[in-house]
Parts: C-alpha cells; sequence; structure tokens
C-alpha cells in the first residue's frame, strides 16, 4: 500500500478508459501514454486482465486496447512523493523522471522494484512527461461508467473524480505479493516508441476543404514547439523559431472529435485533441494522429520541439499492428528473463 504524501503537478488513476461513450460527450480518458501504462501493468503482475499465465499475458497485451483493465498510477512531471505503508512490489515505467527512495537510491523505469514499509518514492523531475507505476493486480478502485480512470474536467473515475492529494491512500489488488520484484523490461527488444526521431505521422484530412491553400504541406514543413498549454485535454503547438503560423482555420458546423485530431483554430495554431478532450468540435481537422502514436504524444513536454509527416491509414494500422507485436514480444522475454534469473538462484525448484 502507498499513501501520497505529496501529488506533485498532477496524480491520477488511469485504466484502459472508456471507449464507446463519445455519443454521451464521455472522453475515453486512459493513461496519455498507454505503452507505459501497459509496460507497468504488465510488469508489476505480468497478467493485464488480472488472470493467466504469461503466455495468456502475451496475446492480450496484443489485443486493442479497450474495456477498463487494470488500474495503474499516471505521475506528471516531477513533485510527487509515496510512502509505503506496507512492503510492496512497484513496477515503474515511461518517462524518467526522477525516481528514488528517500534514501537515495534510484529507481530505473521499466524494472520492479521492492520498496520496504516506510520508504518514500520522490519524483525530482527529469525526461519525459509522465510515469507509469503498476502494482500487482492493478490498483483496487471504484469504477465509474465502467472504468476508474480519472477524467477531471468532468470529474469522473479515480477517488471522486479528482486528482490524487496528500493523505490518499493507494492500495494493490494483490497485497503482500512481491512475486515480479526484478522483472526488468527489455527495452532492446521492446523500445518506447518515444525513443524515436523520426517526425510524428499523422492521416490528412477530413476538413482540407476548410483549410486555406496548401494548408497540410505547411503543417509539414514547420518545426514546432509545445506551448505551456499541455495537458491531457490537449496539446497546443506554436510556431518554432520564429515561423509564422498556419493560415487561420474557418469555424464550421461542430462535428465529432476523437483524441489525436488536430484543430486548426483561428489563430493558426494547431491543437491536437488529447484523452480527455472534448468530443465535438467547430474548427476544421487538418489530420488525425494515429493511435500507435499516442505514446510519443504522451511523453511531450512543454518547450519540446516536433515536426510532423504525413501517413495513409492502412500504413497508420500497419504500424499499430508491430506495436501491438513488440509489446507482445517484450512481454514474454520480460516473464522468461525472470524465470531464468529465479532458476540461477536456486528458486522455483
Amino acid at each position: 500500500m502507498l499513501e501520497v504524501v505529496s501529488p506533485g503537478a498532477l496524480l491520477t488513476l488511469q485504466d484502459r478508459g472508456r471507449p464507446g461513450l463519445a455519443h454521451l460527450g464521455v472522453p475515453p480518458s486512459g493513461p496519455a501514454d498507454p505503452w507505459s501504462y501497459e509496460v507497468a501493468i504488465l510488469l508489476a503482475d505480468g497478467r493485464p486482465d488480472g488472470a493467466g499465465d504469461a503466455s495468456s499475458a502475451a496475446v492480450s497485451a496484443v489485443r486493442p486496447v479497450n474495456g477498463s483493465g487494470p488500474v495503474a498510477l499516471e505521475v506528471t512531471l516531477g513533485g510527487t512523493r509515496l510512502r509505503a505503508i506496507e512492503t510492496c512490489a512497484v513496477a515503474l515505467s515511461g518517462g524518467d523522471l526522477g525516481a528514488e527512495l528517500d534514501d537515495g537510491t534510484r529507481l530505473a523505469p521499466g524494472r520492479v522494484h521492492r520498496v520496504a514499509a516506510g520508504a518514500e518514492i520522490g519524483f525530482a523531475g527529469g525526461t519525459g512527461m509522465r510515469a507509469y507505476l503498476g502494482l500487482p493486480g492493478g490498483i483496487d478502485a471504484r469504477l465509474v461508467l465502467g472504468s476508474a480512470s480519472t477524467c477531471v474536467a468532468a470529474a469522473l473515475g479515480g477517488i471522486d473524480g479528482r486528482p490524487l492529494r496528500a493523505g490518499d491512500v493507494i492500495a494493490p489488488v494483490r497485497r503482500g505479493h512481491l512475486d515480479a520484484v526484478g522483472r526488468t523490461w527489455p527495452a532492446a527488444l521492446a523500445p518506447h516508441p518515444a525513443r524515436s526521431v523520426d517526425p510524428i505521422a499523422f492521416v490528412p484530412g477530413p476538413d482540407l476543404r476548410h483549410l486555406h491553400g496548401r494548408a497540410v504541406e505547411a503543417f509539414r514543413a514547420r518545426s514546432w514547439r509545445v506551448a505551456d498549454a499541455c495537458d491531457r485535454m490537449g496539446i497546443r503547438l506554436e510556431p518554432h523559431d520564429g515561423v509564422e503560423a498556419l493560415a487561420p482555420g474557418r469555424e464550421i458546423l461542430s462535428h465529432p472529435m476523437l483524441p489525436g485530431a488536430i484543430q486548426v483554430p483561428a489563430d493558426g495554431r494547431p491543437v491536437i485533441l488529447f484523452v480527455d478532450g472534448p468530443t465535438i468540435g467547430g474548427y476544421p481537422v487538418i489530420g488525425v494522429v494515429p493511435r500507435w502514436e499516442w505514446p510519443r504524444l504522451g511523453q511531450l513536454r512543454p518547450g519540446y520541439g516536433v515536426r510532423f509527416a504525413a501517413q495513409d491509414a492502412g500504413s497508420a494500422r500497419a504500424a499499430w499492428d508491430r506495436q501491438r507485436a513488440a509489446l507482445a514480444a517484450g512481454t514474454a522475454r520480460a516473464g522468461a528473463d525472470l524465470v531464468w534469473e529465479r532458476l540461477a538462484d536456486g528458486a522455483g525448484w
């Protein structure tokens, strides 16, 4: 069990979200970086749906992300401090936000750590935007509309629909289980998508007729900077190095939106709607960042420079399939490596 000493910039509970409720005005929510969420869950338990062995975990990992699934902690930037009420196994993934114990022991991402009762975990800040903590079996939390994911804007999920605060207690579903301690994610085999230096892919459309001139070409050609207005609702972009913004987008009849949609408002500064973003909007959409690029969006922080490249829908689906296969391969390797480590230590015979 963990007690929140300080929540830092933003600390929330997230599972796989609430897909399929956009017609009710409910955003999907879920992890801003779904890759790191899955890694934390798989490392902590090896069983993303709460049951089964390592092989079933690998199969589950390649399914499209849907349903609520186990609950994890999403840490944003730095300043978070957690105290272990009892000795527990903590899986850490995502951005390297400088996690360490109060005795100075560094907690590297991509690994399950043993945290003794009374010890504190602190996040001093570092690279990336978000880190994820997984506990055995996930975190015990109440479901709202089928999910425990916190959507602060709609006051849904988590604890009373709010971010976590000092004094909140986080309990694992499987208390006292330390079997996963030492399990490591094979980053060489399945690296985090944010390690890519390629431009972020987007599929052009559907509102190009409402944009001026060669809008897609202009969007691709420019270098953008992530503005301070960057959160789970949306990521605002501003021109980098004095480059002009896009020509203003025309206000149009509101229509459905989805995470990854890139709107062009009247000031010509694109906004990428994200997991807690609105489900309708009245600015033209120049393109959509496909699901396989969401882990990279989730690690963008204010001040980062970013470029974009157009991709067709078929290529986006193929990239999504490759990413799920990489996650499955990493899951299988992580489980197998832990088995061999235990055998080498003389355990498990």
